[in-house]
């Protein structure tokens, strides 16, 4: 097997934000009780929605999401801190300093309806 070129000799690689972004929201979505929500709702941009803000080899992440009633909105948040935290330090190389969690929105089931048979 072949000796690997140190990353200093290979070249420069650089994540752009929105790549961030998009690693951090999946990652986000892997979470128990984290919902996925579509552009409109209220106004707002899908859900959950990252913005990243990138200084060379570090990162900070806002995220924003909504959570499914009946969940703690702060194992949630916790989770959610950990998992983007994790996923994005390894996909990207990146040194993920923060991660901070809004939760926007608390979502109720629809109430299932019943059909009635005569």
């Amino acid at each position: 097997m072949a000796e690997r070129t140190p990353a200093a000799r290979r070249g420069h690689l650089e994540v752009r934000p929105r790549v961030v972004d998009r690693v951090a929201a999946l990652a986000a979505r892997e979470v128990a009780g984290v919902v996925r929500t579509p552009a409109g709702r209220l106004g707002r941009g899908a859900l959950p929605a990252v913005h990243s803000r990138v200084d060379g080899d570090r990162v900070r992440l806002e995220v924003d999401l909504a959570v499914r009633w009946g969940r703690s909105l702060a194992d949630v948040a916790a989770g959610v801190q950990e998992r983007v935290a994790d996923r994005v330090a390894a996909l990207t190389s990146l040194h993920v300093e923060l991660v901070d969690v809004t939760v926007e929105e608390v979502l109720v089931p629809a109430p299932e309806t019943s059909r009635r048979v005569t």
